[in-house]
């Protein structure tokens, strides 16, 4: 009886059958569509261009979806040194202790960019950076880039080249990761100073700088490891590397300055640049090559795999948490800029960089 209720009504069947998963493949379709609306929208709104006509100086904060709280963390501690900093003629001035500053001298000159990939985000994650964007106003979005640690290299490189064909009046990216502090305040007013040569007395004891062509083209400020040997297994493995048995001298991750020019010569090379597990080894490869880059070694960047202690002349401490941020943010507005740490200590030493040696005899 089954069978012949089967075969009377077999058409039947699969015309209901092919209809179910039609409908089913519609409406994963609107599901797909309506996800994809989401990202697009969130580009769109973090890529509107006009905002930056006037930008000069960039600092790119590269951060993971989930890392909501260390981005809140920076916006209430060291971000606002940002809305602290005025350029008049040339002249570097802080709200904090120059009492000339009247109410038309803030600038928009410095803009910072929170980095992150949505592709192949939960809806729900998408939703949440989409408020805080609302709210912030500081997201840059890749909307066709999966965030992920593997994918970091790929990151700065999208990242640079948005910078570079958005940001038309660029002199300086500042990079960092979120876990970094960084006096944004103290660094610019070192470049609008000094700009790429780096030499100036006051700051000589903390720099050492490599000698470069009298045209010099750009800048690479950073904390430099020239001996560091190549990761052949675990988390930072080079599984392409080839180059030599070192890395070719590098800023650490945590922290550097690179000039415009650098800048938009990755953006125009973007295609033929090699893609290596660490990105401030890859920018290592990436400027050697270059001509006339002045390359500054600088032991205010407290940037290695662990912090050096605390000074209050540094200019980034790396591997920071949200306390240690606010504890640095209330120390500096307590001394007007003055004192970034509660106690100055020294947990490990630094050196200065030999740029008249081999790499392997850089660092002692």
């Amino acid at each position: 009886m089954i069978t012949l209720l089967l075969k009377r009504y077999r058409g039947m069947i699969l015309s209901s059958l092919l209809f179910f998963y039609l409908g089913c493949g519609i409406a994963l379709s609107f599901i797909k569509m309506e996800c994809a609306s989401d990202i697009s929208n969130l580009e769109f709104r973090s890529k509107n261009s006009s905002i930056y006509e006037k930008t000069e100086y960039a600092v790119l904060v590269i951060s993971s979806p989930d890392n909501e709280m260390k981005r809140d963390a920076i916006r209430a501690t060291w971000a606002n040194f940002i809305n602290n900093i005025f350029i008049e003629n040339g002249e570097t001035l802080f709200k904090w202790n120059n009492s000339r500053l009247g109410k038309n001298k803030k600038t928009d000159l410095i803009k910072i960019f929170f980095v992150i990939g949505t592709q192949n985000l939960e809806k729900d994650k998408l939703i949440k950076i989409d408020n805080e964007l609302s709210r912030s106003n500081d997201l840059l979005l890749l909307n066709k880039f999966e965030d992920s640690y593997e994918n970091l290299t790929l990151k700065l490189l999208y990242s640079l080249d948005f910078l570079s064909n958005n940001l038309k009046q660029l002199k300086y990216v500042i990079k960092c990761d979120d876990d970094s502090f960084v006096r944004v305040d103290l660094i610019v007013k070192d470049l609008e100073a000094f700009g790429p040569k780096m030499d100036d007395a006051s700051i000589s004891s903390y720099v050492t700088y490599k000698e470069t062509a009298q045209n010099q083209k750009g800048l690479y400020w950073g904390y430099f490891n020239g001996r560091a040997q190549v990761f052949l297994s675990g988390k930072w493995q080079e599984k392409k590397w080839f180059l030599c048995d070192t890395y070719l001298p590098y800023a650490l991750g945590g922290g550097y300055v690179i000039s415009n020019s650098i800048v938009d010569y990755i953006s125009r090379n973007l295609e033929y640049l090699s893609i290596y597990n660490s990105e401030d080894v890859s920018m290592g490869v990436w400027t050697a090559a270059l001509n006339g880059i002045n390359r500054v070694h600088d032991t205010r960047f407290d940037t290695q795999w662990k912090s050096r202690g605390c000074d209050n002349n540094m200019l980034i401490r790396h591997k920071q948490s949200p306390s240690d941020m606010l504890q640095m943010y209330k120390n500096l507005i307590e001394t007007k800029g003055l004192g970034l740490c509660k106690s100055q200590s020294v947990l490990r030493k630094s050196y200065k960089y030999n740029w008249n040696v081999l790499p392997s005899m850089c660092c002692k």
